[in-house]
């Protein structure tokens, strides 16, 4: 049976038989995503129904939100355009790793993942057009907006301040940088084998075409009472091949008598960049 809940400013339709939904994580969504800066660019490798997703487009980010369930892909869709963030939502349904991969080739054909982001960036400058000639404006009142350079990528875009949760976000968000050139945030919100996809990084990332800082990895683990935070980060480094510096851990809730979740944080290292032949 599908139902709506609410989290803060959004709203998501859902069905519990069919997605997942955990209404105590709502904090660690809002936290998480107030870290995010108007313009940034998001990748969410196990997006769900869009709790991450959803409310960092509703700050003005660009995300690249995929999903291997299909009921949750759609349910992502849906709730994308129910919050009127669809222009900024770029859904995709595959494995995680070949999102990842896909996502990080550089391309200039069709077919790729920034095909698909362009196509929406287009979509959406007609709609703006077409609005415009009909002397309608879309703009949340009070709405400034602002050119935005940041990390020290162009990324040409605009934020939209003083807006409400149900006003448009309009195309003037959306990045110029192509995902294999800057991203800001990865969320890996899948706490039982996440860790393990940070293979997904070791080969992906061409130095040539990287602008700025590596992203920040948002990586969800559990840690039993029998673990460490040393442990864990020695097989966030067994997967990810290279040594990480300056982790962060916030401890998310407990989940059993002898087990946490936690969010691991830290700076892809410079040493997952690909050398040119």
């Amino acid at each position: 049976m599908e139902t709506e809940v609410k989290q803060y400013g959004a709203r998501f339709k859902l069905d519990y038989s069919l997605v997942y939904w955990n209404s105590r994580l709502e904090h660690e969504h809002m936290r998480l995503t107030s870290l995010f800066k108007p313009g940034e660019t998001v990748c969410d490798m196990f997006a769900g129904i869009g709790p991450f997703a959803i409310p960092a487009a509703q700050k003005g980010c660009f995300v690249y939100a995929n999903d291997l369930n299909p009921d949750s892909v759609r349910y992502l869709k849906i709730n994308a355009q129910f919050n009127k963030v669809d222009e900024l939502v770029c859904v995709h349904n595959m494995d995680a790793r070949k999102f990842i991969s896909q996502l990080m080739t550089a391309s200039n054909g069709e077919g790729n993942l920034q095909s698909v982001a362009d196509d929406k960036t287009k979509e959406a400058v007609a709609s703006e057009e077409e609005d415009t000639n009909a002397g309608i404006s879309r703009e949340a009142p009070g709405a400034n907006k602002k050119p935005e350079t940041e990390n020290g990528v162009g990324k040409d875009c605009k934020t939209i301040e003083g807006g409400h949760a149900n006003k448009r976000l309009k195309q003037t968000v959306l990045p110029i940088a192509k995902p294999w050139e800057h991203i800001d945030h990865v969320i890996m919100n899948l706490p039982a084998s996440a860790l393990q996809f940070l293979d997904s990084f070791s080969d992906v990332i061409q130095r040539k075409y990287w602008k700025g800082p590596l992203p920040l990895i948002h990586c969800y683990c559990f840690i039993r009472a029998s673990e460490t935070t040393e442990s864990t980060i020695a097989e966030a480094e067994s997967a990810l091949k290279f040594h990480i510096e300056d982790p962060v851990f916030h401890k998310v809730r407990d989940v059993a008598p002898n087990k946490a979740m936690f969010c691991l944080t830290f700076r892809l290292p410079e040493a997952c960049l690909v050398e040119e032949n």
